[in-house]
């Protein structure tokens, strides 16, 4: 192999090992990874995303586990585990969407959330309830 055939496949290979950020099992469904090494990923940028001050729900929001989920779909992704817990009114989410394939072992479900979201280009907002408090999650697609 020629030095120059080296060095292509070199600067080839570091730039699909740079990405990282977005790519296809071989099935063609979108895999999330952050490019960390295996079992790490860096957290998303929650700035702003599902604030609350109802200190009850932003404290379940901040809540941290280890998740793995593989080939979810829009309509299945809100009956697993940890988001589960409160109530999701959803319209309009993609039909035919990429599977949604995610791992951490350390991840709130804000930044969860935030990672579907971003994934499926998804709206999330509260629904405040008679109290005035959220009492669930408005997702649009």
């Amino acid at each position: 192999m020629s030095i120059r055939t080296f060095l292509t496949i070199s600067c080839l290979a570091f730039a699909l090992a740079a990405i990282g950020c977005q790519s296809t099992n071989q099935a063609g469904n979108a895999v999330v990874d952050s490019g960390a090494p295996a079992g790490t990923t860096t957290p998303p940028n929650t700035s702003g995303f599902l604030q609350t001050a109802y200190e009850p729900l932003d404290n379940w929001m901040e809540e941290r586990f280890e998740v793995k989920y593989r080939a979810m779909t829009p309509e299945l992704i809100f009956d697993q585990v940890p988001l589960n817990d409160i109530h999701y009114q959803t319209e309009g989410l993609p039909a035919s969407a990429p599977t949604f394939s995610y791992e951490s072992a350390n991840i709130s479900r804000r930044e969860l959330l935030k990672v579907i979201a971003d994934h499926w280009n998804l709206k999330m907002s509260y629904i405040n309830g008679e109290d005035g408090n959220p009492s669930a999650v408005k997702v649009s697609g």
